[in-house]
């Protein structure tokens, strides 16, 4: 039972760290904006996915070739984690660290092929030092950068990315702790993988700094403790069994917190976009509001409906249901004109731009209801949109 109930709390911290790995890739154009990073960063993210889910089956005795993808994607930390460093710096690491990482997971890659198990618990001992000393090796190389040639947003995401590494180390050292002399609870390499999602969300967000993130760790911990205490409470159990409460609840919320994050920046984001296009908007009249409007509210296909357009339409009762909602969303008016509107137009939005002439720009964008549930950001550009059409007519 002991031992079940090990698998099953190793295999939940695993599977919610591969979880929480799939949303930083869902989200990672949000997440980084320079191709060379995004690529180097796709590449540890998919290592850490492929590693989770491995790892489960090669607890769970599912075969040797799940063993084997578990122990060369374990063998690709250190690599992947310079490969990250090297781009975020932009420049080389030193030779030493290189081929220590390179040569490292070759080396490690092979000994998992052949599996000897007279030779495992030395193999495992190794693979956790080699993990140990590529990661401080990835650290110091971060630290040792050349401040001046980064920007300070720069820098203090760097700094706070080479510590995270160095606290995750003995949540990663855990991994190799399963033996009848040393036997943890629970494994925790999958906490500090989501420590390391929610990180790399947490500080690409303006609005949240490393002290918010720390609150939230704390927040995080202390509802953990007190859900631990009261099942404690309720059914019997040892410190090891509520050891391995803790970690499935704590990789639970962590993940929860991941998935709010991303959503968060997503939002974040477009409010962001729509700010910069309204900052940078140039030129006047219908073309003009038009680019605005495509590239704020991301509707490409953005169509701009005129007065000849509406020639059937009674344009006064049109006018007047505009001038009191200038942004209108699809499924909340009554209006038949408007809901014929969006109908023809197979539109979510549309959008006054001049009451006279009377122009409204019909928007297929539903993310628009998402991320901007309010209509805040949207009824900015509208009002940006409108200026520029006054603009062109004076």
């Amino acid at each position: 039972m002991t031992g079940g109930a090990s698998f099953l709390a190793d295999a939940w911290v695993s599977l919610c760290a591969a979880l929480g790995a799939v949303v930083v890739l869902l989200r990672l154009g949000d997440i980084v904006q320079r191709p060379e990073i995004a690529s180097r960063f796709r590449f540890c993210l998919w290592v850490l996915v492929i590693l989770m889910l491995a790892r489960i089956g090669h607890w769970g005795g599912w075969g040797w070739l799940v063993s084997v993808v578990a122990n060369c994607c374990a063998a690709l930390v250190p690599l992947a984690a310079l490969l990250l460093a090297e781009g975020l710096l932009r420049r080389h690491a030193s030779a030493i660290l290189k081929q220590t990482c390179a040569w490292g997971a070759v080396a490690f890659t092979l000994l998992g092929l052949l599996q000897f198990s007279s030779l495992e618990v030395w193999r495992l001992f190794g693979m956790l030092l080699f993990q140990l000393v590529g990661l401080v090796g990835v650290a110091l190389f971060v630290q040792r950068r050349d401040h001046g040639s980064l920007s300070p947003t720069e820098n203090s995401a760097i700094n706070q990315m080479s510590l995270s590494f160095l606290l995750i180390l003995p949540f990663l050292a855990t991994d190799y702790m399963r033996f009848p002399t040393v036997d943890v609870p629970v494994r925790l390499g999958g906490v500090a993988v989501l420590v390391l999602c929610w990180l790399s969300i947490g500080l690409n967000r303006p609005a949240v700094t490393a002290r918010d993130i720390l609150r939230g760790f704390v927040f995080v911990f202390a509802v953990t403790s007190l859900l631990t205490l009261i099942l404690a409470g309720l059914v019997s159990m040892d410190l090891r069994a509520g050891l391995q409460v803790m970690a499935v609840i704590v990789s639970a919320l962590v993940l929860l917190a991941i998935w709010q994050a991303a959503t968060a920046l997503r939002t974040e984001d477009r409010q962001l976009v729509a700010l910069r296009e309204i900052a940078e908007a140039d030129g006047q009249g219908p073309e003009a509001s038009m680019a605005l409007l495509r590239r704020a509210a991301g509707a490409p296909d953005a169509v701009l409906v005129e007065e000849p357009d509406l020639s059937d339409m009674n344009l006064t009762d049109l006018r007047a249901r505009f001038d009191e909602t200038p942004v209108l969303q699809l499924g909340t008016t009554s209006d038949e004109q408007v809901n014929w509107l969006f109908s023809r137009f197979d539109a979510t939005h549309a959008v006054l731009l001049s009451a006279d002439p009377f122009r409204v720009a019909m928007l297929n964008s539903p993310d628009i209801a998402v991320l901007d549930s309010s209509g805040a950001g949207l009824r900015a550009v509208q009002r940006m949109a409108c200026i520029l059409m006054t603009a062109g007519h004076r």
